[in-house]
């Protein structure tokens, strides 16, 4: 994958067409895990080449820091973060990696780490720099940083979609359950997108699914759709399912792909006396 390519995904022919007969919002999708080693990073990376390759242009947004993460895997080394532009310190051009054809990645670990999603400035800062960042793009892919306590960045909450990734083992669907309980009782969120990893047949890792649906169903009241599984070793991608198995996009392009809303009120404890 060359370092060099320099390609401008705002003005690329596949844009052109868009823009001729309509643009739609790009598909948004975080990709988050409760724990590390799930293969989360190798997954998005795989993905974005293989939708490139389809001829879909396509931003990565990377949120964890070296070694291992997505802008290493493509052979790059980041200068600057997203944070650089929401700063109005850099732009674009200076933030952003050309990857591979039709592919960039724009380091954001520090902006992860920085912004806060309660913080109603830091966010209009950060949709206005996502509204240039996504421009052209028929993919935004966001490898989320993993914190304790189920805890996402204010770029990946804002995220339409979320796809959980879990590893076919005990210790990461408790910890992937935490994820959606945290996200769905602090963010109000009601639905994700699944993804099982490392499972050693698909039956696997559909029982896998088939549990954590019911019991979120539940006890949680979420909705859970399967988007796909890579088996041992994680070699596969979801590019097919991100094309044929997501809502399709509303809107213009401008608009985004990206939701920042407040988080819902918590509710009281009413005891009866």
């Amino acid at each position: 994958m060359s370092e060099t390519a320099d390609i401008d995904l705002s003005s690329d022919q596949a844009a052109g067409l868009r823009r001729l007969f309509g643009t739609r919002a790009p598909q948004v999708v975080a990709f988050a895990s409760g724990r590390e080693s799930c293969g989360r990073t190798t997954l998005v990376v795989q993905t974005a080449a293989a939708l490139a390759a389809a001829g879909h242009a396509v931003v990565i947004i990377d949120e964890n820091p070296p070694p291992n993460n997505a802008i290493e895997a493509f052979g790059l080394t980041a200068r600057y973060d997203l944070m650089h532009m929401i700063d109005g310190e850099r732009s674009l051009r200076q933030v952003a990696l050309p990857a591979a054809p039709l592919v960039r990645v724009i380091p954001a670990a520090r902006a992860a780490r920085e912004l806060d999603p309660l913080d109603p400035a830091a966010c209009q800062r950060l949709a206005q720099c996502l509204q240039e960042v996504q421009r052209g793009a028929a993919f935004v892919l966001i490898d989320c940083a993993t914190r304790r306590g189920g805890h996402l960045s204010a770029l990946a909450q804002a995220a339409r979609h979320l796809a959980v990734v879990v590893a076919a083992h005990g210790s990461a669907i408790t910890h992937a359950y935490a994820l959606i309980k945290h996200m769905a009782q602090e963010r109000g969120r009601d639905g994700f997108q699944m993804v099982i990893t490392r499972a050693r047949a698909r039956e696997e890792a559909r029982a896998i699914f088939d549990n954590m649906k019911r019991v979120a169903r539940e006890h949680l009241g979420v909705r859970l759709v399967f988007l796909g599984a890579s088996m041992v070793p994680v070699t596969e991608h979801l590019a097919e399912a991100l094309t044929t198995r997501l809502p399709p996009s509303i809107g213009e392009a401008e608009s985004g792909g990206f939701v920042f809303s407040p988080p819902p009120p918590k509710l009281e404890r009413i005891v009866m006396v």
